[in-house]
């Protein structure tokens, strides 16, 4: 049975439904996103991209990554429903080393979909302007990781130190939400704007896939960064940073699909090796004899059905 501590000032009710139990779900949520993750890694490698080295070691990486997010994610629940069992103070090595990694694996793939802004709108400004809202992130994150790891032998107490910074959490999370947001739109808008009645058929429904893909990972990734933020100023517990747990293996997902999903659009793409026969409407043949007004007239007889030949 699990004993509830008192809350005093400073302190929370940590072993709760809202704070560990919340966390609890949310890091079994994202063991199952790691499996398709690795799914999704498999694929990767299976279906032999002729992609450069660099992406190829960045997939490995990233994969790696994960392995190690979800193995401090879990033992952060381990250590503080056993090893530290009762007692309100949130802030543990794991912990903090959860935050550090996955504060790596956004900046990876925002980086990625930044520089994917840029490729597709031709546009280096607007590049650079996702990339400064992820390296924002970036190092409001690091900052944080490094005080959280020097809080732990410091007789850790979580939440007056989450209280302290709650200011510069708000802000990173703000910037992480602002980039997804930003290349969200800018993929959407830059995609619609290579629709045309001139494009082939195959053309258009490549554009089309392509707006639904970005329209689906962007608000994937969007929307869970603003329930964060949400979650964070609104809620007294820490739902928000069970939510926040789950980022990490979002983001990866979507740079995987992303990545996987090429074949597809290359076979739409592809140009139609198909010929389409199309039967003739009847003629009326008229031939004369020797005989003078007897001719003969031929009407051949429509075909049954059009058959495309492929």
């Amino acid at each position: 049975m699990i004993r509830r501590v008192p809350a005093s000032t400073g302190t929370l009710v940590l072993q709760s439904d809202e704070n560990l139990g919340s966390v609890q779900v949310t890091t079994f949520l994202s063991l199952i996103l790691f499996g398709i993750v690795l799914a999704q890694g498999y694929i990767y490698f299976w279906l032999k991209f002729d992609d450069r080295r660099a992406l190829k070691l960045l997939v490995t990486f990233l994969l790696v990554l994960e392995a190690f997010h979800s193995f401090t994610a879990s033992h952060t629940i381990y250590f503080d429903t056993v090893t530290r069992f009762n007692r309100a103070e949130p802030n543990s090595y794991p912990l903090s080393t959860t935050v550090a990694i996955e504060t790596l694996i956004t900046v990876i793939v925002q980086s990625f979909f930044s520089y994917r802004v840029y490729r597709i709108s031709g546009k280096l400004t607007l590049g650079i302007a996702c990339f400064s809202l992820a390296l924002c992130r970036f190092l409001g994150g690091v900052y944080l990781c490094v005080r959280s790891f020097l809080d732990v032998p410091r007789n850790p107490n979580g939440v007056m130190f989450v209280q302290k910074f709650s200011w510069l959490i708000t802000s990173a999370l703000a910037c992480g939400g602002g980039a997804d947001v930003l290349i969200a739109i800018s993929m959407l808008y830059y995609l619609r704007r290579l629709a045309s009645p001139l494009n082939l058929e195959s053309t258009t429904q490549v554009i089309n896939r392509l707006v639904r893909w970005s329209l689906q990972t962007g608000l994937v990734t969007s929307m869970t960064s603003v329930a964060v933020i949400v979650c964070f100023q609104a809620m007294g517990n820490m739902i928000w940073f069970g939510l926040y747990v789950l980022l990490a293996k979002v983001y990866s997902n979507s740079l995987l699909v992303s990545l996987n999903a090429r074949p597809i659009l290359h076979r739409e793409a592809a140009p139609s090796t198909c010929i389409q026969f199309e039967s003739a409407p009847p003629i009326s043949v008229s031939f004369r004899t020797t005989r003078p007004g007897e001719s003969i007239v031929l009407v051949p007889s429509p075909p049954k059905s059009n058959e495309d030949a492929c």
